[in-house]
């Protein structure tokens, strides 16, 4: 029908970054659950990729791998707190479940048929640890949305949101979703059927939660391109009542557009775009910036790859990202001290814990999770990673 289509096979090349673990085991596997377990690595490995669950005590040092280790599973990951990851399976339910190194259990699971989940159209947002609020684009037409009590497993309320369908000829894509005092947000642009490039506008659409009522939509022309995929990479955080949103208009999502890499943000109780402020983090014409990890007081961490670098989405593939840690009050950047590592733009693949971020990096010296301390602005190289494609995602358990 149109680019959503085309979007959906190439986003085929991320989809093992959502693949998680049913309860079954490798027959050779020999590793012992670590005797706490700490972090989980969610790893793709192996030709034709398979996903694994890598458990660890910590991620300061030592060597990582899949050699029985894992399980193998068709159920795809959504998102993970605590000591549960929460996904859908092959049979479109709903799934909470933990993870060992050697076997996945299923807590519970739910019929999950109130929005149409498709992993190129949907993404979600945290209203509390208790609560997920999962959407979806209809078509690239309609938003819903479901709401998820993770205690019980029941969905608690879904349909549509009052968000009028585009105009005939243009559809929905880029998206963002965060929750600021009383109110949901989502970002999102339109896209011209057709050519498929995005008009040079975001909307905001602000709502009453959790009756998701009273929606008011407003544009600015100033961006054009909400982070996408965050199944796979944050596009916002919260601080100081401002809800900061990346403008990320990558070529893999959208090919050349001229937009630019900024952060906008939007007030708590606003109903606007803040006309006031834009952070425009690095030159348009020859680097793009992809995920926004919080690490907090207003900063958080991007990747910046170089754009000059890129002609398809096959070419994020090379070692052509750095990591900077960002501040958007200041308006400053900092270069983190790590090789230069193939872009991966949609992986969630750094963790913050405390005064450190865990980075996962394949640099042309291996594959290693750096530990970056924060406070200090000085980097270590932790855990290797052997035998592993890539690391879709990095979660801290306790």
């Amino acid at each position: 029908m149109f680019t959503k289509f085309k979007r959906k096979s190439l986003l085929l090349l991320l989809a093992v970054s959502v693949i998680g673990f049913n309860a079954c085991k490798k027959n050779n596997s020999n590793t012992e659950e670590p005797a706490e377990k700490n972090y989980g690595l969610l790893v793709s490995a192996g030709t034709p990729a398979a996903s694994y669950i890598l458990n660890t005590s910590n991620l300061a040092g030592g060597t990582l791998t899949t050699a029985g280790n894992g399980a193998e599973t068709s159920t795809s990951i959504i998102t993970q707190k605590g000591e549960y990851f929460y996904g859908v399976n092959a049979n479109g339910n709903l799934v909470k479940f933990t993870s060992s190194n050697k076997t996945t259990t299923v807590i519970s699971q739910v019929q999950f048929n109130q929005i149409s989940w498709a992993y190129y159209s949907s993404f979600f947002a945290w209203k509390d640890d208790n609560t997920l609020v999962l959407f979806s684009i209809n078509q690239a037409l309609q938003f819903e949305y479901a709401t998820l009590n993770v205690s019980t497993m029941t969905i608690t309320a879904s349909g549509n949101i009052s968000i009028p369908k585009p105009l005939t000829g243009y559809y929905y894509w880029g998206n963002n979703a965060v929750f600021l005092g009383n109110k949901l947000y989502i970002s999102y642009n339109v896209v011209q059927d057709g050519t498929n490039i995005p008009l040079n506008e975001i909307r905001l659409a602000s709502m009453d939660f959790p009756n998701v009522s009273n929606v008011t939509i407003t544009t600015d022309n100033r961006f054009n391109q909400p982070a996408h995929y965050n199944l796979n990479s944050p596009g916002t955080f919260v601080y100081n009542d401002y809800a900061y949103m990346l403008n990320a208009p990558t070529i893999w999502i959208a090919g050349e557009t001229g937009g630019s890499f900024s952060i906008y943000r939007v007030a708590s109780g606003a109903t606007t775009v803040d006309a006031n402020y834009q952070y425009e983090i690095t030159d348009r014409t020859k680097e793009e910036v992809s995920g926004l990890f919080n690490v907090g007081n207003g900063k958080a961490i991007v990747k910046v790859i170089d754009k000059s670098q890129i002609a398809s989405f096959q070419d994020y593939d090379k070692r052509i990202s750095s990591f900077y840690i960002i501040d958007v009050v200041n308006k400053t950047k900092t270069k983190i001290n790590i090789p230069l590592s193939i872009a991966r733009p949609y992986s969630n693949d750094i963790l913050i814990d405390g005064d450190v971020a865990y980075i996962a990096a394949s640099t042309a010296d291996g594959y290693y999770v750096y530990n970056y301390t924060i406070s200090t602005n000085t980097v270590t190289r932790g855990a290797k990673l052997e035998g592993v494609n890539g690391v879709n995602q990095l979660v801290k358990y306790k």
